[in-house]
């Protein structure tokens, strides 16, 4: 049977009918080294690793002036619900110092003008 052709008339190529070889689960380089979520966390924590995630504002106040926020907080690795509260709690002591302290700064620089 003659190989279908195109409209432009060139043949089109067959289907491949060759599978793909299954390529197997990559092995560990060493065997001390442990596969899946849990050991990985495990792995990443006693190695104090850290994920820290920031974001800025920047909102422009007029008379070529702006203002700048900048919020941050660095996390361990997959924290759990009793360390998520507590960096939650530390973060509304943290937000209150700095607030007090942006208005103290704001007061002196438009007491300097």
């Amino acid at each position: 049977m003659p190989a279908p052709k195109s409209t432009g008339g060139s043949p089109i190529p067959k289907a491949a009918t060759k599978k793909t070889p299954e390529i197997p689960a990559p092995k560990p380089a060493d065997d001390r080294l442990p596969f899946g979520a849990d050991a990985a966390v495990t792995t990443l924590r006693a190695g104090n690793c850290n994920v820290t995630y920031e974001k800025s504002l920047t909102k422009n106040l007029g008379n070529y002036e702006s203002a700048k926020i900048t919020v941050a907080v660095t996390l361990p690795i997959d924290p759990t619900p009793d360390e998520i509260a507590v960096i939650k709690k530390t973060l509304e002591v943290a937000d209150g110092i700095v607030t007090d302290e942006l208005e103290v700064q704001v007061k002196e620089l438009l007491e300097a003008k």
